[in-house]
């Protein structure tokens, strides 16, 4: 005999089914079992079963539905007794007969055996007991408290089953049954770590090394997508067993969870700076959030120091290094502080897609709260370019270098400088020593001296004389000395009156680049028509347009000449004043001829590369219109999206600097087209000023060759990126002349998208009649093309228009209509959207019954498509339901899912708003106090806080929270309004975003 409610509730008896009656005697049943031995309320059976109805009325035909179940346990000969105590029914049963029961004798058992090494057995328990798990949990109820249940049951009992059945079988090498096991659950439950450990051990067993190491870079991007978290330190140790073996062979995918290691190479030779060194060790003796910031002459050797101290000091910061180039000062446009934050979020492995500029600074401060991080911001302009970025990476240590002495951040930050000199002529001297590979000194004092004296402490041009020394062993120290002093310009370099380091340092370069040999210098000096001072080995071989072993072969020779710098395997770099120097080489020396045929290769290849990029990042977009007979030669090709962004955010620099420097040399129609190709990533991304600049130039260059459709799609482009800067009135002029060029071409596509987006803004804005009528516009122009699910998505905009002002009938109205399209098309995520936005309405009116049902509903459509947000949304509107329902349990429970799954701090806030009432009517005042703080920064660092109803709500709490009630107390005393800003319900909430 057995009864069952894993799965629809039913009582087995010698095999056969005994009828249990109706679907509510099947549920009262179900929950009884669920509880046997204990108490049920009638309350709770009530409202599993009968929501909606008056108490007489539900009391009235529970009582007819316990007797019929009094009958079928007396004749089904289980010994179960069915016994009334005051408000609640409890159902004494032996708890072996229920599945529920015997299934989690079974897993303890089972457990047990696994301790005890006995893995044979443990497995043949567990298979046993998930047998029993035949269908969805207490399928014939479907109330809140049933939906937390089934919750509890998947989280507490089958889940932790599976854990114990997959350790057993990786100890018994049955590999390949996990992996097949696991790999269904994965697609269940796809952040759950457990699952994800088994199935890299499988992999891992199996020898299968690349696939494992792709799936960690795959579940470290759903876990930080869902959660904002990074695998626990099994995982990562399970990961950094199984790289150990795979070294050489290729990872596949970008690994994010792994701490960054972004440090350039330390250098070679490095000389001198101790006391400087054992300065920054007392500067930075703790890992966290101190900073210092280094200043000095260009080439004085800034870089240098700080990779040197951070390579050193790895140990302190095992939680990652990162480096990133301000570009402060050189040839390109400095980085703007955003586009910064931007990439290193994208380096921490944090998903940008649809964060403001300000819910980036706050997601930064989060990702590095707390971690042991080093940070170097190298080649600052200003202050204000890097004020920013320390607010965002306030936990870090960070080292900044910057050619000027950034008092600002002396004076405001209380950042402290130290000033990077030039080396002195003992340490000169070392250097230039080391540098001469084991050439004696002993004898040559003198010429060792002469040259010191033309370097003027300036590493770089110490390595560059050493360097020419070396080629020329038979020459002595002191003719080389008297040989260089003689060349053009090197008067400068003894002229103590010269402020102009780029001037004294040309003559250094002019004697490496005559020590070139012909084709080795030809190729440096076309390197000067790079949009950019780095670059990788396709780049390069586009713009020499030689093949790639050629090339490899001439930067080795740069590289060993210390007029390039490898950084990587397979990228190089060209030091600010030596890519000025080679651009004026190559306007000199190079004809306009060949200028324009390695500008053309050049174009060609990061127009083709960004095509294949983007088509791989968003392969259901319409491509924008290839240009007419460019050359794919050598241009790269992406396997994975994946590769596809980290290749986006490598070129960030490159890419922005193309754009600009196509349309000066007049490849305008490159220029437009190779903004277009960045804007999706780079909106993703987040690189909205250099999106901007962008396209502001792909503008001028689309009217300037009479391309419309370039013309318009670009002032599409332009507007969203304006909005999501907050540039408001320029964006609504861009975007309202998008349609207008859209209309006049008959480009129906683009008149939507353009006008969608007008909308959006005027919305935004709080233009909300302006936004009604562009949305109705919207409408109209869809009919006949058939695109449902754009259509549906201008109803819903429409709901929310009319939502804002106040015309809630209007507004569910048009909810409805575009969820029948939605549900017609199988649109589940709009559906989850569209039932979330009918629950908040329905909760702001008190209808809280429809509010549960439509956020149920909303969740049912967000876990089919795995919309993580969207299922974030739905528990808040369920939290805030529940709450004022006074069920403060459930509403807890699903103010903390909220929290977990919301990415947008304005969510957030609101979640942890409600989980502080809730701890507030328990009586934990500091819990309360402290989730309402929590609220408060979350407020605070999104955009837009200034009149927020619920900030100025939240911020009565300091004062005023322990006058909160208690709505559970029987006999409260209610205060005035006067005295009560915090009151039983949530009226700080606000109005649906």
């Amino acid at each position: 005999m057995e009864f069952k409610i894993l799965g629809k509730t039913s009582l087995l008896t010698d095999g056969n089914s005994v009828r249990l009656g109706t679907a509510k005697q099947r549920g009262v049943l179900a929950l009884l079992l669920h509880d046997v031995g204990r108490p049920v309320s009638i309350d709770l059976i009530i409202s599993e079963l009968w929501r909606g109805e008056t108490l007489a009325v539900s009391k009235g035909r529970l009582h007819p539905i316990i007797s019929r179940l009094r009958k079928v346990l007396a004749e089904s000969g289980s010994g179960g007794r069915l016994h009334k105590e005051g408000a609640a029914y409890r159902l004494d049963l032996d708890p072996m007969l229920v599945d529920l029961h015997r299934f989690r004798q079974l897993v303890t058992k089972a457990r047990q055996a696994s301790g005890n090494d006995d893995h044979f057995l443990a497995k043949t328990l567990v298979l046993e007991a998930l047998e029993l798990w035949q269908g969805k949990a207490l399928a014939d109820l479907g109330g809140t408290w049933s939906d937390h249940c089934r919750a509890q049951m998947e989280q507490f009992d089958r889940l932790p089953a599976y854990y114990v059945l997959f350790d057993s079988q990786l100890q018994l090498g049955e590999y390949g049954e996990v992996m097949s096991a696991v790999g269904r659950l994965v697609d269940e439950h796809d952040t759950e770590e457990m699952f994800a450990r088994h199935y890299m051990r499988s992999l891992d067993g199996m020898g299968k090394y690349s696939k494992a190491l792709e799936f960690y870079a795959d579940f470290c991007s759903r876990l930080e997508y869902a959660i904002g978290a990074e695998p626990g330190p099994e995982m990562r140790a399970l990961y950094r067993s199984v790289l150990q073996k795979q070294a050489g062979t290729a990872i596949v995918g970008k690994i994010d969870a792994e701490p960054p290691q972004q440090l350039e190479r330390d250098i070679h030779n490095f000389t001198g700076r101790k006391e400087l060194i054992v300065q920054l060790d007392d500067l930075l003796a703790t890992p966290q959030g101190q900073v210092v910031a280094l200043h000095g002459m260009p080439a004085a050797g800034k870089t240098s120091l700080a990779t040197r101290w951070a390579h050193h000091r790895k140990s302190r910061f095992p939680d990652g290094q990162l480096f990133i180039n301000l570009a402060g000062h050189g040839p390109t446009a400095p980085m703007a502080p955003d586009d910064a934050i931007a990439i290193l979020l994208a380096s921490l492995g944090v998903p940008l897609d649809k964060l403001t500029v300000d819910e980036r600074r706050v997601r930064l401060r989060r990702s590095l709260s707390g971690k042991k991080i080093i940070l170097i911001l190298d080649n600052a302009r200003d202050s204000t370019q890097v004020r920013p970025i320390l607010a965002a990476a306030a936990d870090c240590c960070c080292l900044v270098t910057s050619r000027a002495e950034l008092k600002g951040l002396t004076i405001r930050d209380g950042v402290r400088t130290v000033e990077v000199p030039p080396l002195t002529p003992d340490e000169s001297t070392g250097l230039l020593l080391a540098e001469l590979e084991g050439r004696g000194r002993s004898s040559e004092d003198e010429g060792l001296a002469a040259l010191v004296r033309l370097a003027q402490g300036l590493p770089l041009c110490l390595r560059l004389i050493a360097q020419h020394a070396v080629d020329r062993p038979y020459t002595s120290l002191l003719d080389l000395a008297q040989e260089l002093r003689q060349h053009e310009g090197l008067g400068l370099l003894d002229s103590a009156d010269s402020d102009d380091e780029y001037t004294t340092l040309t003559a250094a370069f002019n004697w490496s680049y005559r020590a070139l040999p012909e084709a080795v210098a030809l190729s440096f000096r076309r390197l000067g028509l790079h949009p950019g001072p780095e670059f990788d080995t396709s780049a390069a071989c586009a713009a020499l347009g030689e093949d790639e072993s050629v090339v490899v072969e001439h930067l080795r020779i740069l590289v060993r000449a210390n007029l390039v710098r490898q950084i990587s395997a397979s990228r190089f770099r060209l030091h600010d004043l030596v890519y000025s120097y080679v651009m004026d080489l190559a306007r000199q020396e190079e004809a306009p001829d060949q200028r324009e045929l390695v500008l053309r290769r050049l174009f060609d290849w990061y127009l083709a590369s960004t095509w294949n990029a983007a088509q791989r990042v968003t392969p259901e977009r319409t491509g924008v219109p290839m240009l007419d007979g460019i050359s794919w030669h050598g241009a790269l090709e992406f396997v994975t999206m994946s590769a596809a962004l980290d290749w986006f955010a490598r070129e960030q620099t490159n890419l922005a600097a193309a754009v600009s420097h196509a349309a000066r040399h007049g490849f305008h129609d490159h220029a437009w087209r190779l903004a277009a190709n960045m804007n999706e990533t780079y909106d993703r991304f987040g690189f909205y000023t250099d999106l901007r600049i962008s396209h502001e130039i792909a503008l001028s260059s689309a009217r300037e060759v009479g391309h419309k459709e370039g013309e318009c799609g670009t002032l599409n482009n332009l507007g969203v990126v304006l909005h999501w800067l907050g540039r408001y009135d320029e964006a609504r002029q861009m975007l309202s002349d998008a349609a207008a060029l859209a209309d006049e071409l008959g480009h129906r596509e683009l008149s939507v998208v353009s006008r969608q987006n007008l909308g959006s803004v005027h919305l935004k804005a709080g233009q909300t009649r302006i936004a009604i009528a562009i949305y109705e516009k919207v409408l109209e122009l869809l009919g006949g093309m058939g695109a449902r699910i754009i259509e549906a998505c201008a109803l819903d905009q429409l709901a929310n228009a009319h939502h804002q002002m106040e015309l809630d009938n209007l507004a569910l109205d048009y909810h409805i209509q575009a969820l029948a399209i939605r549900e017609e098309v199988g649109d589940a995520r709009g559906q989850g959207t569209t039932f979330t936005e009918l629950a908040k309405i329905y909760h702001e009116h008190g209808e809280s019954d429809k509010a549960l049902r439509c956020s149920e509903r909303a969740l049912e459509a967000h876990m089919r498509s795995g919309d993580k947000s969207g299922m974030g949304e739905a528990f808040l509107v369920m939290s805030e339901t529940l709450y004022d329902r006074g069920s403060f349990v459930q509403s807890a429970d699903a103010a903390e899912k909220a929290i977990s799954l919301c990415r947008q701090p304005k969510a957030q806030a609101r979640a942890w708003h409600v989980l502080g009432h809730v701890h507030a009517v328990e009586n934990d005042l500091s819990s309360a106090e402290s989730c309402w703080s929590q609220a408060i920064d979350l407020l605070l660092g999104a955009p837009g806080h200034g009149d927020d109803h619920l900030l100025a709500h939240l911020r009565g709490h300091g004062e005023a929270w322990r006058f909160i009630p208690d709505p559970r107390a029987g006999n409260m005393t209610t205060p005035r309004e006067s005295d009560l800003p915090v009151s039983n319900r949530l009226d700080g909430g606000p109005s649906v975003e």
